[in-house]
């Protein structure tokens, strides 16, 4: 094993953290007894999700919308769900926990904002798609639900399904400075910092200043063959070219002069920045992420 890059560890502590992600300590899982199921054993954190709501009563509305009692119940399990890789355990998790906020409407319609909010708001430190895949897979096959009530979910779950970990990244074409247009697929490089900006967001500004101006971050970049492709994919010309200075002559800066990104939900972008990480073959590494994140995954696949 190679010797941790001690640079990559510097960006960690040079970088601000505006994120902090939940790890799982669990050293293994232990099986237990549920033949009572009729399925094989299953591990004792599954077993924790299938009854973490048990003792929890959907009937008390109180109860439900008080933020110490029902949201925090949910922020917790919310964090045991982003934990477990297996979709079809987290699939029977949601499952079951809103077969049981089923009872009562209120908090049905409660639990079902508090996901949206948690999961899939732009600003949301705790979003994940993967966890809110499972949630729209529930409510487009309720009997809780309309017809209508479970197409108004659809766009929504067919756009979570995009870009996901593993897959090819979407390709589109972009204009440069120059007027040439390129596609995102003629980038060669180990790998694809790809990163919507828009002009006008604050936040957009700070992490582009600090993957501008950060020498160790700039160093890390370079030395592992990161490409950076920065895309104004918002439609207002002016404001792109006015926004050239700011951005390093090194990177790829480029815009969307037909604005095909968002016509046509190519990327799901929430917030702004949105920032994805693709490998050389310009699969997803990672999705929606952010710079910080991009650093740790460096460390922990360089050391």
């Amino acid at each position: 094993m190679k010797r941790p890059n001690f640079s990559l560890w510097l960006c960690i502590g040079v970088v601000a953290l505006f994120y902090c992600s939940c790890k799982d300590n669990t050293k293994g899982k232990q099986k237990v007894d549920l033949a009572q199921q009729g399925e094989k054993p299953v591990s004792t954190a599954d077993s924790t999700l299938f009854h973490f709501w048990d003792k929890f009563d959907m009937q008390d509305t109180a109860q439900v919308k008080n933020p110490e009692k029902g949201e925090q119940q949910l922020a917790d399990f919310l964090q045991l769900l982003a934990q477990h890789p297996d979709s079809a355990t987290r699939d029977k998790a949601i499952d079951l926990m809103l077969d049981k906020a089923k009872v009562n409407r209120t908090s049905f319609d409660y639990f079902i904002k508090q996901y949206e909010h948690y999961l899939y708001d732009g600003n949301s430190p705790m979003r994940n798609d993967i966890v809110y895949e499972s949630v729209l897979r529930y409510l487009i096959k309720t009997d809780l639900l309309s017809d209508l009530e479970k197409e108004a979910y659809r766009p929504t779950y067919k756009l979570v399904l995009r870009n996901k970990v593993g897959q090819t990244a979407e390709d589109f074409t972009y204009e440069l400075a120059n007027g040439k247009k390129q596609k995102l697929s003629d980038t060669k490089a180990n790998y694809t910092f790809l990163i919507f900006y828009d002009p006008d967001c604050s936040h957009c500004k700070e992490t582009i200043q600090q993957l501008r101006d950060t020498p160790q971050l700039v160093q890390l970049f370079a030395q592992l063959k990161v490409q950076v492709v920065a895309i104004d994919p918002w439609g207002d010309r002016t404001k792109w070219k006015d926004y050239q200075s700011q951005l390093s002559d090194q990177w790829i800066n480029g815009f969307d002069s037909e604005s095909k990104i968002l016509s046509f939900n190519l990327y799901d972008l929430k917030a702004s920045p949105t920032i994805y990480l693709l490998d050389e073959n310009k699969k997803v590494l990672l999705k929606d992420t952010y710079l910080q994140q991009v650093i740790a995954y460096f460390v922990k696949t360089n050391s």
